[in-house]
């Protein structure tokens, strides 16, 4: 390798991996290596750490074991011992291999909420309870520690992906030997892909119905080794971890497992759900997104309906407004929601799941106040109409040609390997280059103690926003002869109701149960002792009681409210002449 490219290839992994500068100063101090990529070792080693330094309120367990036999670490925050009081949110980070930014994210928001050491933080552990899943796909993530560089989703079973009777006989490999594997591109008169015509660099798919003809087939870098006449199309593992859940499963799908929650950290994610009925709501940090980009409205049909209820859509939308103010994050969503676990936690559990993407590369470059000059320039002059329609381009720029606008104006190069030429083995002249790997999902380092700030705000203000149950009215009004008439009324303060259109309709979360206590001797002549509360609105929402009973110990009679995930409440009654 050529003493220039040595250099660009360190510069290229420097980029991704080591701080240029120390984290700016936060309400909880984050420690220098946080927004570094930690392997399983040191993410290990934090957390250990961060339960020892902070046991009265901070917790450690093993969630279970990955399929490499890896430990999957999550922490409990609150308090001690667990209250049912309590609501609780669980946070999980790194659902697949490349998204390591999202564990430094969950880590950064642990140390800062077991630190408990502003406002928000203590508001928040004051009356919820905090789970934080750093990483789950902790075998697929070690991929970030090996060479050559490479993206990896895939950490479960393999399958013969070409159907010639052997495994794993063509994976991407660093055919060039730069250090990273990175993308082929060849011109072919079959090919379905061509430059984008705002940037060359770039390709997009060809649209035949629009007169276009593809010049170019992309594959992944690597060996035709079983000269079938594709490449890298055979690698040893196929099975990606957050494609494994049961809600959208695709049968027959090599990267969707052998069957739903077949690894070992889907299984164990499952089982810790239905184990914590006190999980009102979900946050994932990774590649889904239900925050920045409406999601879909179920629609009827057979089985459990895909998307979102309408209803949920609509206080969802109202979240996402509210993420948007707390981390002005634009990213969308760049994975598939079927077989996930955002869809599961939220069709089957009929919990509030807010999955977020925390960055991507930004798809406008940063504007300089020239550029604001130029452009009130040409709004004074604009160009007349038959010119300006000569002057644009067939197509609109593709997001790949507005994300290379932005690696130029900021000086990012290492982001993008420029394509050059290489002679393949087995198909001859190639270029090798693209977007380096994990360009799209680690941000610049000086950015990231903000975006981390950020999004653990949002988390924190979630504790305002879950379902609480409060007793506002519980009395006993005399009617004679030992008789009281006794009313009460719940409500539910908070912005989300006591169940989500989703649980409802699978009824995955038990209702509120109101219990009128009595004491021996106390006769009940009318209205149920015990009542359960299916639905309960947000923003004050209402439910009222009312009873007769027969006692001598009115100030006795009490109220119970008892929820799984929104909280557990008794009130004594108050009596009225």
């Amino acid at each position: 390798m050529s003493t220039s490219l040595t250099l660009l290839v360190a510069s290229a992994l420097c980029a991704f991996a080591s701080p240029a500068s120390p984290p700016q100063a936060s309400a909880a101090q984050a420690p220098a290596d946080t927004f570094e990529p930690l392997d399983h070792a040191r993410l290990s080693e934090r957390l250990r750490a961060l339960a020892a330094s902070f046991e009265a309120r901070c917790e450690l367990a093993p969630l279970g074991k990955s399929r490499a036999g890896r430990e999957i670490w999550y922490l409990r925050i609150g308090a001690k011992p667990a209250e049912r009081a309590r609501p609780a949110v669980l946070v999980v980070a790194n659902l697949e291999g490349p998204e390591l930014f999202s564990s430094s994210i969950a880590l950064a928001l642990a140390e800062r909420a077991a630190r408990a050491e502003d406002d928000a933080a203590r508001g928040f552990l004051a009356n919820t309870t905090l789970f934080v899943i750093p990483r789950l796909d902790v075998d697929a993530a070690e991929a970030r520690f090996a060479r050559p560089l490479a993206e990896a989703l895939a950490s479960g079973h393999g399958v013969d992906d070409d159907r010639d009777g052997r495994e794993g006989e063509d994976p991407p490999a660093d055919i060039d030997g730069d250090g990273r594997i990175t993308t082929l591109r060849v011109l072919d008169p079959e090919g379905e892909w061509l430059e984008d015509p705002h940037d060359a660099r770039v390709l997009v798919r060809a649209d035949r119905t629009k007169g276009e003809r593809g010049r170019f087939k992309l594959w992944p870098e690597g060996r035709d080794l079983d000269r079938d006449e594709r490449v890298a199309e055979d690698a040893p593992q196929d099975a990606w971890l957050n494609v494994n859940f049961p809600q959208g499963w695709k049968e027959h799908d090599a990267h969707a497992g052998l069957f739903a929650t077949d690894e070992p950290g889907a299984r164990a994610l499952c089982d810790f759900v239905l184990a914590h009925s006190e999980i009102a709501a979900v946050v994932t940090l990774g590649g889904l997104d239900d925050l920045v980009e409406k999601p879909p409205i179920a629609k009827g049909g057979d089985g459990i309906p895909q998307g979102w209820m309408e209803n949920d859509a609509h206080l969802l939308a109202e979240v996402g407004k509210r993420y948007a103010e707390v981390t002005g994050n634009k990213a969308k969503g760049t994975r598939d929601v079927a077989g996930s676990f955002q869809g599961w936690a939220y069709a089957q559990r009929g919990l509030w799941v807010f999955a977020a993407n925390p960055w991507d590369l930004p798809l406008e470059a940063p504007k300089a106040p020239s550029d604001e000059v130029r452009k009130d320039e040409a709004a004074a002059e604009p160009a007349p109409p038959d010119a300006e329609k000569a002057k644009k381009p067939a197509r609109e720029p593709s997001e790949d040609a507005k994300r290379l606008k932005w690696i130029d104006a900021t000086g990012e190069s290492a982001r993008f390997v420029a394509w050059r030429p290489f002679s393949h083995p087995e198909l001859g002249p190639v270029e090798v280059g693209g977007f380096a790997p994990f360009a799209r999902v680690e941000p610049p380092l000086a950015e990231r103690a903000a975006i981390a700030a950020k999004h653990a705000d949002f988390v924190l203000s979630l504790g305002a926003l879950l379902p609480r149950v409060a007793v506002v009215e519980f009395t006993a009004r005399a009617l004679g002869a030992d008789v009281w008439e006794v009313r009460a009324a719940l409500e539910n303060p908070s912005f989300l109701p006591l169940s989500s259109a989703a649980a409802r309709r699978n009824s995955a979360v038990r209702p509120a149960r109101v219990t009128l206590e009595l004491r021996d001797g106390d006769v009940l002549l009318a209205g149920s002792r015990r009542e359960l509360v299916r639905e309960l609105e947000g923003s004050g929402g209402r439910r009222e009681f009312r009873w007769l009973v027969r006692t001598q110990t009115p100030r006795a009679l009490a109220l119970e409210v008892d929820t799984d995930h929104a909280g557990l409440v008794r009130r004594e009654a108050e009596v009225q002449p």
